[in-house]
């Protein structure tokens, strides 16, 4: 407890940290290019080259853009009210956006809940925000995984660096003095409430007077730190597996590059006879790099724009004095780099079980069956981060209802799915369960929709209407994959197409409006 716990979980963050920076790296695209060769790396570096191809950041986008609370919902009218309320205050929709991205990108991430309370001690709101683990990290029990001890935040404020550790029961308060590095348990004391200033502006309250004022003491019974995670007991980076392949396209794309002058500005050479040492056209000096100026025009050390006397163009005659014959290298074959480049994508798909198409908008797509067969390992993915993520919501919710005066809540965090069904085999599919007596809502359940539409879609329609609906759904979806074939082929238009799919929609709408009515 106290020091002992501060400088346990200082070490835990400090070994923690570079994993960390290290995944944020490789998501950002700032991890730099790996060169065996000590020149070409200083080259590189000198004259600040960077050719960002980041592919890395995709394994991770990729499940974020399916992870979405769809709802948090409850059958108590109160609890729903003080869900609605959180929802509203905290503007979850954008924090939980930003908690499930970074707990993707660093394979954990941190809310810390913080009840506010009135002047009767009754909290009246409940702070919700989310924190780095670069900053925070919740020590868990060797004997029991699932324990948490406690829980420590650290961060620099004012030259100083400052940290807390969250208990069941309290929250310790503690800081160095400016300029301390913290490694070292004597830098660090207990970090006093600031004095309140009185009605004269002197000082009301000082701290000096009471010395437990870094303690804040209070009845919570858990900790108010909650750690989302991919695996337990921490997690790991979504593009993890994606590093090694990361690196190797930010080699060979900037090596790529390299090259590219030399496409477009061949490097030439002439020969000359071996008892021949005229070269009268060429200016003096142009062959030693020593006779020029520090160059200032990025031209490089030879290159004076002006290596030859001799004009190219229509009726001009190139007289070579000296020179048995001239030519020119070949640069290297672009294929060479970018061939290696997509093998690596293959590799970094495969590894982090993310479907190739996704790397890749333009080329070849899936669809219907296809691209159902070929998701369905990241779906499964993007469930199991569902499942973790979603219970820390529930945890974050029972505890702020709990400080909000809800004893005993009862929750349901609601996501939306994974994948939805929008083709026409998949309709059919639909349609066939329930010929065959699988119940109506655990039919679009099971395709994908949410229980809150199927039940608004089901409302007032019979088996028969509901099977009618379905085959309109699954004629609409192959007429929409046919247009897709002839816009390809260029039979039709774009434009033309939607404007189709458009107005064929809005009929099933009107006449399903009408039958509605009668």
């Amino acid at each position: 407890m106290g020091i002992e716990d501060l400088m346990h979980g200082i070490s835990e963050l400090d070994k923690a940290r570079p994993g960390y920076d290290k995944a944020a790296r490789f998501y950002e695209g700032t991890a730099p290019e790996v060169f065996a060769n000590d020149r070409i790396r200083r080259a590189l570096k000198a004259n600040d080259v960077d050719f960002d191809l980041n592919f890395a950041k995709t394994a991770v986008d990729a499940v974020v853009s399916r992870l979405e609370v769809a709802a948090v919902v409850s059958e108590d009218d109160a609890t729903t009210e003080q869900i609605a309320r959180l929802w509203k205050d905290n503007r979850l929709a954008i924090e939980f956006r930003n908690v499930h991205r970074r707990a993707v990108e660093f394979g954990d991430a941190y809310v810390i809940c913080l009840p506010v309370e009135d002047d009767n001690g009754n909290a009246e709101r409940v702070d919700i925000f989310y924190n780095s683990p670069q900053t925070v990290r919740i020590i868990y029990s060797p004997e029991n995984p699932r324990l948490k001890l406690f829980a420590i935040k650290r961060w620099a404020e004012d030259g100083c660096t400052r940290g807390e550790l969250y208990y069941d029961d309290r929250t310790e308060r503690w800081t160095t003095k400016r300029g301390a590095k913290g490694k070292d348990a004597a830098d660090w004391s207990p970090w006093l409430a600031e004095p309140e200033s009185g009605a004269d502006g002197e000082p009301a309250d000082l701290p000096e007077s009471d010395p437990d004022s870094w303690i804040i003491e209070h009845d919570y019974g858990e900790l108010p730190v909650f750690h989302y995670r991919t695996e337990h007991p921490y997690g790991v980076p979504e593009h993890y597996g994606a590093y090694g392949p990361q690196n190797a396209i930010t080699k060979l794309h900037a090596t790529h590059m390299g090259t590219v002058d030399y496409q477009g500005f061949p490097q030439r050479f002439a020969l000359t006879e071996a008892a021949t040492t005229d070269t009268s056209d060429l200016e003096p000096g142009d062959w030693d790099d020593a006779d020029f100026p520090e160059d200032t025009t990025g031209r490089g050390p030879s290159d004076t724009g002006d290596d030859s006397s001799l004009k190219a163009g229509p009726g001009e005659l190139m007289l070579l004095r000296g020179f048995r014959s001239v030519g020119q290298f070949d640069a290297a074959n672009p294929e060479v780099f970018l061939d290696p480049i997509m093998f690596e994508v293959r590799a970094m798909a495969q590894i982090t079980t993310t479907p190739l198409h996704l790397f890749d908008p333009q080329g070849d797509q899936p669809s219907g069956e296809s691209v159902r067969a070929k998701e369905a390992p990241f779906t499964s993915k993007v469930k199991d981060r569902q499942l973790y993520l979603g219970d820390t919501h529930e945890e974050v919710f029972l505890f702020s209802l709990r400080r909000l005066g809800i004893p005993d809540p009862v929750i349901d965090v609601r996501w939306t799915p994974a994948e939805t069904i929008d083709d026409q085999v998949g309709w059919q599919t639909v349609g066939e369960k329930i010929k065959n007596g699988v119940p109506r809502k655990q039919a679009l359940q099971e395709a994908g929709y949410r229980a809150e539409q199927v039940d608004e879609w089901l409302e007032g329609v019979d088996d028969a209407e509901l099977t009618r609906r379905v085959e309109i759904l699954a004629t609409i979806a192959d007429s929409a994959q046919k247009l897709g074939a002839a816009t390809a082929l260029g039979v039709v238009t774009t434009e033309q197409v939607q404007a189709l799919l458009t107005g064929a929609l809005s009929d099933v709408e009107l006449l399903a409006g009408v039958e509605a009515r009668t």
